[in-house]
């Protein structure tokens, strides 16, 4: 579990210029559950992610990973963050080495493991994102978009982190591209019981793949609890500049024309089933 106690942030503290991004955060995020971050731009998603994976040190409070403060700048923390592995958005532009096999494999060999360590971490992680070895030796800049973005994460996952922090990981990907990436994401989050935090603007994505919802607004934590609790409180999202999915909107409407149809669905799919249902009924 990580622990979030108190904790604030400001950029630019003791100056003039000082801005507040972080006040008072208390959060308990579970071992292997999938979470999802969402708020309007400038609520401190990024800036509270970004202290989760050590990069930032709190104003104030702590950050409790496997009994470690993370946030004392005493503590010897490196053993805790190499446990984390942050992919941030757009990370394609991260890409640089000559080869896909070699650019996944820069972390491990950076790392300290032994050739062979390296080879079968790289080949590992390449294998969980869906690449090919017939791409091994193309250069990264050659690939697609969603292919760019599946090797930029083997590049993470090289690492073999336990906790997997993304940062809105299908922004910019068409339909297809997005899909793919989300698919990804959740058969690793199945198979490696990874803890998941996923940043993102897109509430169909959210409701498709996380099991909990954070919800930020103007640096606090508003909201916090299961997919249908949070969606559940459309009113109270709109209010700090959030929406429901687009399909629990046509729920809603098919409530209020006395449709006899369960109120808590986020989904096409279950859309769907459950519509399909009604009519053979």
């Amino acid at each position: 579990m990580i622990e979030i106690r108190n904790v604030g942030y400001s950029y630019s503290d003791g100056e003039p210029f000082k801005k507040t991004a972080l006040e008072n955060i208390n959060l308990n995020i579970e071992d292997g559950v999938f979470y999802s971050l969402i708020g309007h731009t400038g609520s401190g998603k990024t800036t509270l992610i970004q202290l989760i994976a050590g990069l930032l040190k709190p104003s104030g409070g702590e950050i409790i990973i496997d009994g470690v403060n993370i946030a004392d700048k005493k503590a010897k923390t490196r053993d805790i963050t190499k446990k984390i592995g942050i992919v941030f958005q757009y990370p394609e532009y991260q890409l640089f080495e000559e080869t896909v096999f070699d650019d996944v494999a820069f972390g491990p060999r950076n790392f300290g493991c032994s050739r062979e360590e390296t080879r079968e971490r790289a080949q590992r992680a390449l294998e969980l994102v869906g690449i090919g070895e017939e791409m091994y030796q193309k250069s990264p800049f050659e690939l697609s978009g969603g292919q760019k973005r599946r090797v930029a994460i083997a590049g993470t996952l090289s690492l073999e982190p336990e906790i997997l922090i993304l940062d809105e990981p299908t922004a910019g990907l068409d339909p297809e591209g997005r899909d793919e990436i989300l698919g990804k994401i959740k058969k690793l989050h199945e198979e490696k019981n990874l803890t998941v935090i996923m940043v993102s603007h897109s509430m169909e994505d959210v409701a498709r793949i996380a099991r909990r919802i954070i919800v930020m607004n103007r640096g606090t934590v508003a909201m916090e609890g299961t997919v249908s609790e949070v969606f559940s409180q459309s009113e109270k999202l709109v209010e700090i500049g959030l929406e429901v999915p687009q399909i629990s909107r046509v729920i809603m409407e098919l409530c209020k024309n006395n449709i006899d149809i369960k109120r808590d669905i986020y989904t096409v799919e279950d859309a769907a089933e459950c519509i399909s249902k009604l009519l053979r009924g």
